[in-house]
């Protein structure tokens, strides 16, 4: 009560106080008189100095939210742009880190050694293998960069496929150890060097190792296209290791399986050999 008392007694204090600031603020005399009363206006006036800067402080705030609200708008626009602007250098940092490390793939085929007077067209994978009838995958290369059907594909390791099929823009290539492929092959050197056929044995599955001609390779040898199987592979380019090696009790049969060198299932880029087989 004694609160709510005390306010009111201040409530009339400052009214009071702003009725006779404008009594005398409005007064207009001459003279003596008006020497008098300048002399209370500065009275009231320096009286009321502390009441005006308490209203001023008080209202400063509400002039503030008036001033936010009156720039909200100019202010969600600014940040909508920079905003824009932010995604736009997160886009373009993006791209430059895919451009980069498109460009290291690309690079790491430099080191084809097998086919140093082949020229290549360096390829991104874009659909992994994913059937279990065919086992084929997509590269983004196609006729306008100068893919053909029965293009081989390797990678820095070794033969991967052979171009099946070429659109404008993108090519599908048969992977080696796809059933329908079938590779001439070779092991050994000089005199010691054998023949056979490479037949792929579906998805998940090793080469099959097939009419050897020759001596038997072993186990942890690297066979190489032979380039005699009708020239669908130019000659000495690595497929496979030998992983296993099994002769029949009565030596009649050999059964030869290998590990294809390229990790088929992990390929990001290739190359595709400029190179076609001769009619």
């Amino acid at each position: 009560m004694a609160s709510a008392a005390r306010r009111g007694s201040q409530r009339v204090t400052l009214l009071m106080l702003v009725l006779a600031s404008v009594t005398v603020l409005t007064l207009d005399y001459h003279g003596e008189v008006s020497r008098g009363i300048s002399h209370v206006r500065r009275g009231v006036l320096d009286a009321l100095a502390p009441v005006q800067r308490a209203l001023a402080a008080g209202l400063h705030p509400v002039g503030d939210v008036a001033a936010g609200a009156f720039h909200y708008g100019a202010l969600v626009t600014e940040n909508g742009r920079l905003r824009a602007q932010l995604g736009a250098v997160q886009a373009q940092l993006a791209e430059n880190h895919f451009a980069v490390s498109r460009a290291e793939g690309i690079l790491s085929l430099e080191g084809i050694s097998f086919v140093p007077n082949i020229a290549t067209t360096p390829a991104q994978v874009i659909s992994s293998p994913t059937s279990n009838f065919a086992y084929t995958m997509e590269i983004d290369r196609g006729t306008a960069s100068g893919v053909a059907p029965r293009m081989p594909v390797v990678s820095g390791r070794g033969l991967a496929g052979t171009v099946i099929d070429a659109g404008t823009s993108t090519a599908m290539v048969r992977l080696v150890t796809d059933s329908q492929s079938s590779i001439g092959v070779t092991f050994g050197t000089g005199a010691r060097a054998s023949s056979a056929i490479a037949v792929g044995q579906g998805v998940g599955q090793p080469i099959a190792v097939d009419e050897i001609a020759g001596g038997t390779p072993h186990d942890g040898q690297t066979i190489y296209t032979s380039g005699t199987d009708g020239g669908a592979y130019p000659a000495g380019i690595p497929l496979a290791v030998v992983t296993f090696v099994r002769t029949s009790a009565g030596g009649l049969t050999t059964t030869v399986r290998a590990r294809p060198l390229v990790d088929l299932a992990a390929l990001e880029y290739v190359a595709v050999l400029e190179w076609l087989p001769q009619p």
